[in-house]
């Protein structure tokens, strides 16, 4: 399932909630965050990708980060997001499965999200 891009990215399908809602997702070593859109996104930049819906899955929950926020916004080399933090059911194939804390991004700027190829970005940093 997983494919080498360039000679730094790759990606692969994942699963968020119960029931899972599928992802592909590029493997960035580079941050330590999981983001995906969110449902509630209608900005150019989350409109082809695939997005996170809490309301349909049972094991959603609304979660702070150390710094007791809700929220927070994340700059990348060449773009902005925004959006929520939760906890939620995470699968990667059927049989690797742990609760891992997430952002729904709101907003994304349509450069470079509109056009990658990927729904979401999973820091493994």
């Amino acid at each position: 399932a997983m494919k080498v891009v360039h000679k730094t990215a790759y990606w692969g399908q994942m699963s968020l909630g119960s029931p899972p809602q599928p992802f592909k997702v590029i493997f960035d070593t580079g941050s330590g965050n999981l983001i995906v859109p969110a449902s509630s996104c209608t900005v150019p930049g989350c409109a082809p990708h695939k997005k996170y819906n809490s309301k349909a899955s049972t094991t959603s929950s609304f979660v702070t980060n150390e710094k007791g926020e809700g929220s927070s916004e994340i700059t990348f080399g060449t773009g902005q997001v925004s959006g929520d933090f939760y906890k939620d059911k995470l699968c990667i194939g059927d049989s690797l499965c742990f609760d891992a804390n997430f952002i729904a991004a709101d907003k994304m700027t349509t450069e470079p999200f509109q056009e990658i190829p990927f729904d979401g970005i999973m820091g493994l940093g």
